[in-house]
């Protein structure tokens, strides 16, 4: 400060200030000299660094505030203008002298640069102040300079929401305004602060009707706002309009046509309308009626409509590819961005409730086209499209089948509908299991198509119910339908103390997305995008496969050899990923993380990757972790309601005398666990068919024995039931039959449990967890290696433990793996000794006998700590 008052230098002038805002924010004499610096310097760089660093020195600050609003009325500098409006959004949160001030300068300001930071800064500190929408209305009503409005009209976009007197202005705006990109910001204003409000669907019902035709960016954001509310009758007569104009485009009647598919689902009367109509129509206009109808009416069945739009999707395959050629020369970004999203709409279609090598093989085709049209909303920065685009396609068949199996019946519903539907569910989830497994055999086509019939007749079965139910309930049908997950749904769902980090490959790079709690958009850090000619990740995968693949006949060689190779692959994850650096990145609240990986990343321990090797710091040290294919998975299990009441346990069915710590398992569960009700199933019970049919009574499920990954056919995974293959429980038969409507967490703790097909590129996330997860569970914890079954028991020991504490299971499972690898010899044969009472006494010998080959701290490895992992809530 005193550097301030004295010196004369420039360089150390600007950096006395930089500094002070670092290490004493809030510093009342530190904002005076602050201040004073503003007034009596005549360099422009040493006020900007002023203006800029009271922008960081003490939010709400009366007399910072005051000075940077005085420097945006004095000076003539753009840039330190700028600063002070850049400032003022940091600061000024709520002051109307802020407020006042940055609304003058929208009014006075014809600078395209000033404009924009004070149009944010008042969207960021004047949220719902009445006087600054007020200033704005005015503005709108007397200004005739085109970006002040442009820049006025996206401010009250953000602080105008549910105030009348911001949507009657926009809504005038519509009507008399014939700007195209005015028009559009308007539209998308009105989105943001009211959308389902009367006299905002009005105004675009008339714009609609009276807007030129070439106007299509506007088209597709006043169909967006509609897609908010579906349902909305007001919207409907108007989009059906231009679909029967033949005065309008192929493209903008398409356009509406895909719209009305999305707020007319089920609608009765719209549905009864679009039939009467089509016969009148020309070959174009029916077949875009019948695919509406196809859509909104899941009983119109006519063959030779379906011949019809049999035909349109073929055009539409054939047609795509050329299309995506044709508009990645684009130059206008705005269009490129209507026509990507169109195309993602068509290949979104295309897969759409088709079964998982169909999906498989469609996507396949346009991996690229994908990758493409990704990697352009990385270059135009929109992370937030880009989040919505890199959800569609994560796990669809999953999160299809997901849904279907949550769909809440209305409580109206007669108990004999009620029943029927959930037997129709059962035949189609059988049906559609036993066509895929018939497709893994390699049968003929013709053989084939009596099983895809098979399936397309349950379908058709289970949709005749659902009609009946929309007969009285008419938005059921849109709730069986799978919707995009948007990043506003996500903020909402977000607790406070939870990031989320999502992984994403293009063609040429990993990136890694943030997304943290309040923040209005996605994070993606230049710092952690990574370069994927840096590192070969394919050959550590495909290594890593036959690590786990391999089969030696020298158990304690094999764990050797996995202990480096999971050792290096983690050293060189923590460089590659670059997790030095990300906690930059996260905020100090931040105590929980949910990871969504993305193809190879899969398959390994992320929540093990170093954040600071130097000080042996690892993710774990720092956060809970868990696990999900996909955000729309994660949406899913938070809705499940689930109790930890009783328990179902299936210990060591083929009785293996190397599983001795299976009984101590599962004896310490009980210890640890006071459940209203038990089953253990014993070795000679443990039958598929007595697991499928007492399982769906319970909450916890716990498996301690073998299993195995089939990397081959991920279907034909299974956990061993017996030594006889045939009698064993495949993921093939949990997709099918497992019904576990109850279960809060299931535990498979046996070997490669969590291991999923991270080698698709299509990422359907095969393996034992997705089934469970299928079958209703909403959390399993499972193993990602082949593990050690002493060390398993102890995790799992200590992991009920915790549980009694916490609700929280990632947290329990965190603290137990902590505890596991810091733990030592003695204290693990001291937690030992409660077990022996469960045991027999030639089990206590056997027990006690590998007990003292413990040593020092024997589980340090992440080899016997990292294999677990919590998928689900």
């Amino acid at each position: 400060m005193e550097l301030l008052r004295t010196s004369n230098n420039e360089s150390i002038l600007r950096q006395a200030a930089e500094s002070l805002e670092r290490i004493d924010p809030g510093n009342p004499v530190a904002i005076d000299a602050l201040v004073k610096l503003l007034r009596i310097s005549n360099n422009e760089s040493i006020i900007q660094q002023a203006a800029e660093s009271l922008g960081k020195i003490d939010p709400g600050n009366s007399v910072a505030i005051d000075a940077l609003v005085k420097l945006l009325r004095t000076s003539n500098n753009e840039s330190i203008i700028q600063q002070a409006a850049g400032s003022l959004e940091k600061i000024g949160a709520g002051n109307p002298v802020a407020i006042d001030a940055l609304v003058e300068l929208l009014r006075t300001s014809k600078d395209r640069h000033i404009l924009r930071q004070a149009a944010e800064s008042l969207g960021k500190i004047g949220a719902g102040n009445p006087v600054a929408i007020d200033a704005l209305v005015e503005l709108l009503r007397t200004s005739d300079y085109e970006y002040r409005l442009e820049q006025a009209v996206e401010s009250l976009g953000k602080i105008g929401a549910g105030n009348p007197v911001a949507i009657d202005a926009l809504a005038e705006l519509l009507r008399t305004s014939n700007n195209e990109y005015l028009l559009l910001q308007a539209v998308e204003s009105l989105e943001n602060i009211d959308p389902c409000n009367p006299v905002s669907v009005k105004a675009l019902v008339k714009l609609l009707r009276t807007s030129n035709n070439h106007y299509e960016g506007l088209l597709v954001a006043i169909y967006g706002s509609w897609e908010i509310d579906p349902g909305n009758s007001v919207a409907i007569e108007p989009l059906v309009e231009r679909i029967l104009n033949r005065v309008n485009s192929a493209s903008q009647r398409r356009l509406a046509a895909e719209t009305l598919e999305k707020i007319g689902n089920g609608n009765i009367k719209l549905i009864e309308k679009l039939r009467n109509l089509r016969h009148d129509q020309d070959t174009y206009t029916r077949w875009l009626i019948d695919d509406i109808l196809k859509k909104i009416d899941t009983s119109h069945q006519d063959s030779e409509q379906n011949q019809e739009q049999e035909l349109s999707l073929f055009l539409d395959i054939t047609r795509v590819q050329a299309t995506v050629d044709y508009y990645f020369t684009l130059k206008d970004s705005r269009k490129a961005k209507f026509c990507y999203h169109r195309i993602l709409a068509c290949l979104d279609k295309m897969q759409t409730g088709t079964d998982i090598f169909t999906r498989r093989t469609l996507l396949e085709s346009y991996l690229d086209t994908y990758q493409r049209i990704i990697t352009f909303a990385l270059k135009q920065r929109d992370f937030k499209r880009l989040f919505l685009y890199t959800e569609i396609f994560r796990n669809r068949y999953l999160v299809e089948r997901l849904a279907k199996q949550d769909i809440p019946l209305p409580n109206t519903l007669s108990s004999e509908l009620s029943q029927q539907i959930q037997e129709a569910k059962r035949r189609e989830k059988k049906a559609l299991n036993i066509y895929t497994n018939k497709q893994t055999k390699g049968l003929p086509e013709p053989e084939l198509k009596k099983f895809a019939q098979q399936w397309d007749n349950a379908k058709a079965d289970l949709e005749k119910l659902y009609q009946q139910v929309a007969k009285d309930e008419p938005e059921f049908i849109a709730k069986t339908k799978v919707t995009p997950l948007y990043y506003s749904e996500v903020q909402e769902r977000l607790p406070s103390d939870t990031a989320i980090i999502e992984f994403f490959f293009t063609k040429y790079k990993l990136i890694t997305l943030l997304i943290l709690p309040g923040v209005e958009s996605p994070r993606i850090p230049d710092a952690l995008s990574v370069d994927l000619s840096s590192i070969n990740l394919k050959d550590i995968a495909d290594n890593w496969i036959n690590n786990l693949s391999s089969q030696s006949k020298d158990k304690q060689e094999d764990i050797e050899k996995t202990k480096i190779d999971l050792d290096n692959i983690i050293d060189q994850l923590s460089i590659f990923l670059r997790f030095n650096q990300l906690l930059n990145f996260i905020p100090d609240n931040i105590e929980n993380l949910i990871i969504v990986p993305h193809n190879y990343l899969n398959l390994f321990p992320i929540h093990a990757l170093w954040i600071n090797k130097k000080e042996n710091k690892r993710l774990i040290d720092k956060f809970s972790v868990s696990y999900f294919p996909s955000l729309q998975v994660w949406k899913i299990c938070q809705k499940r309601r689930r109790s930890q009441q009783s328990l179902f346990a299936i210990e060591n069915p083929t009785q293996d005398k190397d599983l001795i710590f299976a009984k101590a398992e599962i004896a310490s569960i009980s210890q640890h666990q006071n459940f209203d009700q038990q089953q253990t199933l014993k070795p000679k019970n443990t039958t598929v068919e007595n697991i499928l049919k007492n399982a769906q009574n319970y909450h916890c499920l716990h498996f301690s024995g073998h299993a195995e990954y089939n990397f081959k056919n991920p279907l034909h995974s299974y956990l061993m039931l017996s030594n006889n293959t045939t009698d064993n429980l495949t993921l093939n038969t949990i997709f099918s039959d497992l019904h576990i409507p109850h279960t809060d967490l299931v535990i498979l703790s046996a070997c490669c449990t969590g291991v999923v097909d991270a080698d698709q590129p299509t990422e359907e996330h095969l393996g034992l967890p997705t089934g469970f997860l299928l079958a209703g569970a909403k959390a399993v914890i499972a193993s990602q290696w082949k593990v050690n079954s002493i060390a398993t028991a102890f995790l799992f020991d200590e992991f009920y433990h915790q549980l009694k504490i916490t609700d929280n299971k990632a947290f329990a499972l965190k603290k137990a793996q902590i505890w596991l690898r810091s733990c030592s010899a003695e204290e693990l044969i001291k937690r030992a000794e409660k077990w022996k009472n469960k045991l027999k006494s030639n089990e206590r010998i056997d027990l006690e006998v590998k007990l003292e080959l413990l040593e020092g701290t024997p589980f340090e490895s992440p080899y016997y700590w990292a294999a677990f992992t919590l998928t689900g809530c």
